[in-house]
């Protein structure tokens, strides 16, 4: 058995694990340890981890079902494993904007994964915020405005040119709606989630809405919606609910969907960044 060593990261979120190969089979005990790390801590992060993509698949798919992206070029024979390439040339990055990913989803993204293969010398970190914290911080009135309410989430204009300007610079965006039969509905879709939903482990309640794929809370316009929205956005942005993870080579990231939301900082220009991802699905859809 492993002798781990679990290093919180911030007061709100966030650990570092130490004293586990995760290229080799993990025992029982292990893997139970390092899931309810996972699950406790909302976002760990492993370094100096030798890891080839059938390692990371293997590992992160202990989580949930794989997600071939449906737009993003999988790596050769790893279809669930795509790069996210920043070149020095380049001043646009991948997920630049706070969201979740893949809430458009009727069974909705759990956890996401980044492997970091090269990383500049300062700069591109991720910044992960508690959605838990979010929601317990909010006031017993807005508790009880928001806690019946279903929002709209779908793919907004925001998504959109993010994908086109990955397409520009790669020539990765090469799938479609072929992909939604993995997921049971067209990803095209507009899908309801709560706003506010139980964790299906902890039992804790979590803000659930994010500027990536929220369009609108329903029976409402987007235009009544925003004015929420926004203050919902700016809320979640506290500093106290989150913190930024400085990645370094061979550093293996994963959090948790079901009550994060991140942003992926571009602020190395002229600088080559190269992550694996993978992203993983819940069983059931979001519960209130």
């Amino acid at each position: 058995m492993a002798q781990i060593t679990i290093r919180p990261l911030s007061g709100s979120l966030g650990a570092e694990i130490t004293g586990v190969d995760l290229s080799d089979d993990l025992d029982n005990a292990t893997a139970a340890d390092l899931h309810q790390a996972f699950v406790d801590h909302q976002a760990v992060f492993f370094p100096d981890q030798r890891l080839g993509p059938a390692d990371m698949l293997r590992y992160v798919s202990r989580l949930g079902d794989p997600l071939v992206h449906p737009y993003l070029q999988s790596l050769d024979g790893f279809p669930a494993i795509h790069e996210l390439r920043k070149t020095p040339d380049e001043r646009v990055n991948f997920g630049n904007i706070w969201h979740t990913d893949f809430t458009n989803l009727e069974h909705p993204s759990l956890a996401n994964a980044l492997y970091a293969i090269e990383t500049p010398d300062c700069g591109g970190d991720t910044l992960i915020m508690s959605m838990y914290e979010a929601y317990e911080a909010l006031s017993p009135g807005m508790k009880a405005l928001l806690d019946p309410l279903m929002a709209v989430h779908g793919r907004p204009a925001s998504y959109q040119q993010a994908l086109a300007d990955q397409s520009k610079r790669d020539s990765t965006v090469t799938r479609g709606d072929e992909a939604g039969e993995q997921y049971g509905a067209d990803v095209e879709a507009e899908v309801l989630h709560p706003v506010v939903r139980s964790h299906p482990e902890t039992g804790r309640r979590a803000l659930y809405v994010n500027p990536g794929f929220t369009l609108r809370f329903e029976g409402m316009s987007e235009e009544e919606s925003q004015p929420l929205l926004d203050f919902l956005y700016r809320h979640c942005e506290r500093p106290e609910f989150g913190f930024r993870y400085t990645w370094r080579p061979q550093t293996l990231g994963i959090w948790d969907n079901r009550c994060t939301m991140h942003y992926a900082s571009n602020d190395y220009q002229g600088k080559l960044r190269v992550m694996h991802r993978m992203v993983v699905l819940e069983s059931e859809r979001p519960a209130p």
